[in-house]
């Protein structure tokens, strides 16, 4: 037979402690109101007693030997049941007996131990049977003659016993079943308390099985555990979005790797067909030689950028600290158009800008110029690529005064603080813009709207992601504002520093909105002394 050990204090439910607990508790007082309570009536019937006793062996004592007392005295105890008066004379004998003389009576020891006791305080002595004690008085006797001699009233306790037994049994009764509605009522008032635990605990189950989406129900915020329960559904939307995003940039992660080896694959799949090609004597020396080889210097290009790309984004994830110093960004989104008419002579790229010399001075922001000049590079071509030849492209540079063009489709980055003064670059065109579900991926890595990869399509997906890293590397936001045939902007904040004094400017040409600078090759757009790297 296997013995069951009960558990510790310690490994009890939280429920069964509170209600033990509880319960032993007021347990523990009602037993002290009651032992308190029999003691204090115990004390106030003996002292009744007694002073009935001291008040008739005071009457019994003026009682000459042999008679009764003339003229009669009033005497608390007639002689009868649980009373009994003994008379001695001075010599010890016991004169005579009266009262209930059918048992064996109180035992009242020897005659000179009863002697002294005299002195009429009431003692307790026992039954000579075992039975219910006595409560007895000694008093001297008054004769006529002097002789003296003692009588000895006695009264059993046996009524008083018997009500304090009857009581204690009523307490008991009452006790046990107070104590069970108290543990009832404990167990219910304990229940309904840690009800918000119970369904935290049922809560957690079903996520643990799953279920992400499970929330506690009905929490109360003006209880303790109602505010747990507030608290442990903050927390559970908090883990459900962590997981969320984990498995979101997990999915983007293996999307990176797909679309990374498929990048790589392409060149890497040219440059072995044309040199297997030219192992197996198919270009021999001439123009077909010289074209296999300027392919595979093309792919390998391709190849260099491509990664030359991917760990300059892997730099920016490691967060290594940048080159800063003060920049114009005019000065880099001038030398970013003349790039652009250099190498598409035929598109409108337009450079448009506050006003150099007015108060204000440059907008000057504190960065790498290498990295921000191929953000302006970046945007540029991307517009280039995925517009229209006919599609005006606007590079404008100025000062952030609010956002009064409504919240953006897509961004990147917190920016700089309200109220700090903020440089804008903005990058617009007139095409066929694009649509929120695509808008909202632009600056994912390769990422690109065409999902079949041609090269004619475009690149590799990395150019709007190198820009989004910059921008936040130093501390700026990137903002993409576009819809469905409207065309689309991209707009770069950067925090600017101080105001710089326009001191020195005054011999410079004036930049004038709309320019376009295809037109004006010659132009000295940035002065040297302007803060530029």
């Amino acid at each position: 037979m296997i013995r069951r050990v009960p558990r510790p204090w310690r490994r009890w439910t939280l429920r069964t402690r509170l209600v033990v607990a509880i319960a032993l508790l007021a347990g523990a007082a009602l037993v002290l109101a009651d032992a308190a309570s029999l003691v204090q009536l115990r004390s106030s019937l003996l002292a009744g007693v007694d002073r009935d006793l001291s008040q008739g062996a005071r009457a019994y004592a003026r009682t000459p030997a042999g008679r009764e007392l003339d003229p009669p005295v009033r005497r608390p105890f007639n002689p009868g049941p649980d009373v009994r008066i003994t008379f001695y004379d001075a010599g010890g004998t016991v004169d005579r007996v009266t009262g209930d003389t059918a048992g064996p009576g109180p035992d009242l020891g020897p005659f000179a131990e009863l002697s002294a006791r005299a002195d009429g305080a009431p003692f307790t002595a026992g039954d000579r049977a075992g039975g219910d004690p006595w409560r007895v008085v000694v008093i001297h006797r008054i004769s006529a003659t002097g002789t003296g001699g003692i009588v000895a009233v006695a009264v059993s306790l046996r009524q008083l016993d018997s009500t304090q037994r009857t009581l204690l049994g009523i307490d008991g009764a009452v006790l046990l079943l107070m104590l069970l509605l108290l543990a009832l009522a404990a167990a219910t008032v304990v229940r309904l308390g840690l009800a918000p635990l119970t369904a935290m605990e049922d809560t957690a189950q079903h996520i643990a099985a799953g279920d992400l989406a499970r929330r506690v129900e009905n929490v109360d915020p003006h209880t303790e555990a109602g505010r747990l329960g507030l608290a442990f559904n903050a927390m559970l939307a908090r883990i459900e979005s962590a997981l969320a995003a984990r498995t979101a940039s997990e999915q983007r992660l293996r999307q990176f790797l797909a679309d990374a080896s498929h990048e790589l694959r392409t060149p890497l799949t040219s440059i072995q067909g044309f040199a297997e090609l030219y192992r197996r004597g198919g270009t021999p020396p001439g123009p077909a030689l010289d074209e296999a080889m300027a392919r595979i210097e093309a792919e390998a290009d391709r190849m260099r950028v491509l990664v030359t790309d991917l760990m300059l984004l892997a730099r920016l994830d490691e967060e290594r600290p940048l080159d800063r110093h003060p920049v114009d960004l005019l000065s880099i989104a001038a030398d970013a158009v003349r790039d652009a008419h250099a190498r598409v002579p035929g598109r409108p790229v337009i450079l448009d800008c506050d006003d150099p010399l007015s108060g204000a001075g440059p907008v000057t922001v504190a960065g790498d110029e290498a990295r921000l000049r191929q953000v302006v590079t970046n945007l540029v071509a991307n517009a280039l690529h995925h517009t229209p030849p006919d599609t005006r492209i606007t590079v404008r540079v100025g000062r952030c005064t609010g956002d009064g063009a409504g919240p953006p489709t897509a961004f990147v980055g917190t920016g700089p603080p309200p109220g700090t003064p903020t440089g804008l670059l903005e990058v617009t065109d007139t095409g066929p813009g694009l649509p929120a579900d695509q808008a909202d991926r632009v600056f994912e890595r390769l990422y690109r709207a065409d999902a079949s990869r041609q090269r004619a399509s475009g690149g590799a997906g990395l150019g709007l992601a190198i820009v989004a890293a910059i921008v936040v590397a130093h501390g700026g936001r990137v903002e993409l504002r576009t819809r469905p045939g409207a065309g689309a902007t991209f707009r770069v904040l950067l925090p600017e520093l101080p105001d710089r004094s326009p001191a020195g400017w005054e011999g410079a040409p004036r930049v004038t909105g709309g320019q376009n600078l295809g037109t004006v090759d010659a132009w000295p757009l940035a002065p040297p002394t302007r803060g530029t790297k």
